[in-house]
């Protein structure tokens, strides 16, 4: 039991058991009990193993693999005729596989499935025979292992020495909340061994267990449900979360309640990995485990209130401790169990049902395939895209030759993923373009992800059932093409394809000269883009096989091209972090590391040492995600008392990536004047989000402001970017004038026009000691944009010349004399509200028009490159890492090319040419 394993029972006050010895007991529990079964998903970016364990009757377990079997024949229904499934229902056993412990700081699932687990395994009542012998029951207590034991460390810290405990810097290596955001991108080692498992078992419930609300949250949410869900699986949401309110109102337990929070939209989150795949993802929200105490917990009205959805509402006022939340959320999954395992036949049915409607509706529904051409500029990005999806378990298909299939001409290799299979749900999710009204609930997450637009990848979609009988191969393993160079000549030329895997090449050949074309050139009848990286006097055994490795082309020719060239110097990069928040940095990590891109991480407590520039000639600050003064303050000084983040005989898990003696004080004044300092002394200074916000208001970045525009609403939603400057090193590699961006809803940024003094923030005066910068009123940048003809193509390549810009002055600013350097933007928003918006929500789109989303920055000798778009988001927007790539890649020279003359106040702007929205989406 778990009182003679652990000296005390689940729910005890002031007490948290670590990930490593839940693993222990159920270890034990399946080492003296036959009706538990123990194995390892897989392991974390730490090494810590990702556990599962079975409970069932002994002969379940026994025939274990005989039930597996039934489910996955349940799965597919171009193998398993009617009446054989018709059968396997009869006999087959559901999976109901509960998930907890991915929020670190949501500690109660873990304790809780400590003895839901041994009550399974050894209880003789009714209720649990009935779910022992129809049902079996799964259980990872802990998702995210290494923060559960983060969390742990600094609750008895702060328990044992009576002073201000750590925050919970990190979780997970890379992420910390939004790791079960990760769902599309499935970067993290967590996503991978629960996505691994459910193509393994195709369990018939998948259920993850959170703390947000009070007492207990049965999901269904309010919609709009994302509309490529079958109907039979919404409706499951509802069917069986009444019956826990039910089952819980008949015992007279209070504040059990659903539908009012969440929306059932964006498919990016744990559970959803369920329901991509045809199952059943469901989750549970409880008041808060503790572990102490919370004496005299008062609830607003707005819990407390009683509405058709909550007719049993919470208290005004309990006593609420660890025990509350393990015996609300017990019992409701032992009523949900109870009710699986008396329905049994039904789950198992709707199961079936819902694999069968996906593969009958890619034969007579509106989309019968998608095609990918395997010939585009960015090859590369193509193919980790199809194996991203693979990995997820959609089936994707080469075509034996050509051919064409209603409107799409497809060629000999291009892949092509047909509609007509089981987790065609998935892709459907992921390929459509969605469309949120602002009249609907405001979203919980994100409105937009269509994963072509955000990889800039061109996808197209077949309206012809005919395309499904047309000659092609299934691909059985990762795409891995082998890269190659031609031609012979002491000159190595590699296009700037903007394939991900460019800066793999350029740091994984540290040691070799490369030069970067400022301009497109021609060799030889071939034509190269401006960025392409040329190796004078190549040694090619080296270049050859890196090229091979990676799967880029490269063509060897006699002479360096006449082209205008500059050098592609590898920058010693700091990569500075806040000891407040880091959420949103880790996708950045996720993607340098991923690439291969070497960085010295830093906290921003360290900047203020000074010295930057005899270290780093590249610092990259990504957002806090905070307001731009709780950035430059960080960790209140509230005291005299250190706090410590490092790893000691009382925390032996924390200092992983970091550690520090006291993490308070954040960057402070002098951290932004040392940063201003390194700039002018010849660095690039790269920030994305919240690090904008606070060097354009506290006047760093000259001429630039930043604002929340009122009439404004949109959340993760992808936008149309348009490229101002393509001469910019920023933009090499990007084919045409647009790029699909994601955009969350800050910063929306503001150019000064030079000729109003604008400036002074980067000038001779103001900076870092001058007062926070005014708002300046907008400019508008290059206008002209192309409609998407299709919601399959991420951009029509149009070559029309962008429409001079709006100016107007900028309010007048403290400062010295008007510097001769301006800021350079690169890409902005259009200049017509309705054709911002690609996929998601948008609200208010007239604050975005015209307004920057990459802006080059220089002052003194270096420059600082702001994005108003993310860059790197959630292992999802490969897209644009390459904007980020070339930042790094061109630092000391991004002032090469020509840009655009700054705009003169005064002009007279042009009219914009007319630009038509982007087509509604068909569903």
């Amino acid at each position: 039991s778990p009182l003679k394993f652990f000296g005390r029972i689940p729910g005890t006050p002031g007490e948290l058991t670590y990930a490593k010895d839940i693993e222990r007991y159920y270890q034990e529990l399946a080492r003296t009990s036959p009706r538990v079964k123990f194995w390892k998903l897989g392991t974390t970016e730490e090494g810590r193993d990702q556990v599962v364990i079975a409970i069932a009757d002994e002969a379940t377990l026994k025939d274990l693999d005989k039930y597996k079997a039934a489910l996955a024949a349940l799965g597919d229904p171009r193998k398993t005729a009617p009446e054989q499934a018709k059968a396997a229902i009869h006999s087959a056993k559901p999976i109901y596989w509960i998930t907890s412990g991915i929020h670190s700081p949501e500690t109660g699932g873990p304790e809780m499935l400590i003895e839901l687990a041994y009550r399974l395994a050894i209880e003789e009542t009714p209720l649990v025979q009935n779910i022992r012998n129809n049902v079996i029951t799964f259980i990872t207590p802990v998702v995210e292992v290494d923060g559960r034991e983060k969390i742990v460390d600094t609750y008895y810290y702060g328990k044992k020495t009576g002073k201000p405990k750590p925050p919970l810097v990190y979780w997970g290596k890379y992420v910390a909340h939004d790791n079960n955001r990760d769902g599309m991108g499935q970067y993290l080692k967590l996503t991978q061994n629960i996505t691994a498992g459910v193509l393994e078992w195709h369990p018939t419930v998948l259920h993850d267990l959170h703390e947000a609300q009070s007492y207990l949250y049965v999901s269904t949410g309010t919609g709009p449900y994302n509309p490529s869900l079958d109907p039979v699986q919404t409706d499951e949401w509802w069917l069986l979360g009444e019956t826990e309110i039910t089952e819980m109102a008949k015992r007279r337990v209070p504040g059990v309640w659903t539908y009012g929070y969440y929306d059932g939209w964006v498919p990016n989150y744990l559970f959803w990995i369920a329901n991509a795949h045809n199952s059943l993802g469901r989750f549970y929200e409880v008041q808060s485990y503790g572990p102490d105490i919370q004496k005299d917990l008062k609830l607003p009205a707005t819990v407390t209130s009683r509405e058709w959805y909550r007719p049993n509402p919470a208290l005004p006022s309990v006593d609420w401790g660890p025990r509350n939340n393990t015996n609300i959320q017990e019992s409701a999954l032992l009523f949900a169990l109870d009710r699986v395992a008396k329905d049994r036949e039904m789950y198992l049915e709707n199961y079936w049902v819902k694999n069968q409607h996906a593969v009958d509706g890619g034969k007579t529904g509106a989309v019968n395939a998608w095609v990918i051409p395997a010939d585009q500029t960015a090859k590369l990005n193509v193919v980790d895209m199809i194996n991203d999806v693979r990995r997820q378990g959609l089936e994707v298909s080469t075509a034996d030759s050509a051919f064409t299939a209603g409107a799409v001409k497809v060629a000999a290799g291009d892949y092509v993923i047909r509609a007509d299979q089981p987790y065609r749900t998935l892709a459907d999710l992921y390929f459509s373009v969605q469309n949120y009204p602002a009249a609907n609930p405001r979203p919980y997450d994100d409105t937009g992800w269509t994963m072509q637009y955000m990889r800039n990848v061109t996808l197209k979609t077949v309206k012809d059932p005919a395309v499904l009988k047309q000659p092609m191969t299934l691909v059985t393993a990762d795409v891995a093409p082998k890269g190659a160079i031609s031609g012979a000549g002491s000159t190595i030329l590699v296009n700037h394809t903007g394939d991900n895997e460019l800066v793999t090449f350029r740091f994984r050949l540290k040691d070799v000269k490369m030069l970067a074309a400022e301009k497109a050139f021609e060799v030889g009848g071939k034509s190269y883009a401006a960025g392409t990286f040329i190796i004078p006097n190549a040694p090619r055994a080296a270049v050859e096989k890196a090229i091979a490795d990676l799967g880029l082309t490269g063509e060897a020719v006699s002479t360096v091209p006449d082209v205008k060239a500059h050098a592609l110097t590898l920058p010693r990069i700091g990569y500075l972090h806040s000891w407040l928040r880091t959420q949103d940095e880790g996708w950045w990590r996720a993607a340098l590391d991923h690439y291969g891109v070497p960085y010295t991480y830093i906290a921003d407590t360290k900047a203020r040492q000074g010295d930057l520039r005899k270290k780093f000639d590249v610092i990259i600050y990504p957002t806090v995600g905070s307001s731009a003064r709780d950035q430059v303050v960080g960790v209140a000084m509230n005291g005299d008392v250190p706090i410590p983040y490092k790893k000691s005989e009382l925390t032996p898990n924390l200092g992983v990536l970091d550690s520090a003696d006291d993490i308070r004080g954040g960057l402070g004044a002098d951290g932004l004047a040392e940063l201003q300092k390194f700039v002018k002394a010849g660095g690039t200074l790269i920030g994305d989000g919240s690090t904008v916000d606070m060097l354009a208001n506290y006047g760093i970045a000259a001429g630039v402001t930043t604002a929340v525009p009122p009439e404004l609403y949109t959340k993760g939603a992808l936008m149309r970017g348009v490229f101002t400057d393509q001469a910019s090193p920023i933009a090499y590699g990007y084919v045409g004038k647009e790029l699909p961006i994601y955009f969350a809803d800050t910063p929306v940024i503001t150019i000064a026009t030079p000729a109003q003094g604008g400036f002074g923030g980067g000038g001779q005066g103001g900076g870092a000691g001058a007062r926070i910068a005014q708002n300046i009123t907008p400019n508008a940048v290059p206008a002209h944009i192309s409609p998407y003809p299709t919601p399959d193509q991420p951009a029509k390549r149009d070559a029309e010349p962008a429409a001079p810009v709006e100016t107007v002055p900028p309010a007048s600013r403290q400062g010295g004399a008007e510097p001769t350097q301006h800021p350079r933007t690169v890409m902005a928003f259009p200049a017509q509200a309705d054709s911002i918006l690609l996929s998601g929500m948008l609200e208010g789109g007239q604050a975005l028009t015209r307004k920057a989303l990459i802006v080059d920055v220089p002052d003194g000798k270096g420059h600082m490159v702001l994005f108003g778009l993310r860059p790197y988001w959630r292992w999802q927007t490969q897209g644009s890492y390459f904007l980020g790539f070339n930042a790094i890649l061109n630092w000391d020279h991004l002032d090469a090319g020509e840009p655009p003359p700054p705009p003169k106040a005064g002009d007279k702007p042009a009219e914009a040419p007319a630009v038509k929205p982007p087509p509604k989406p068909a569903d």
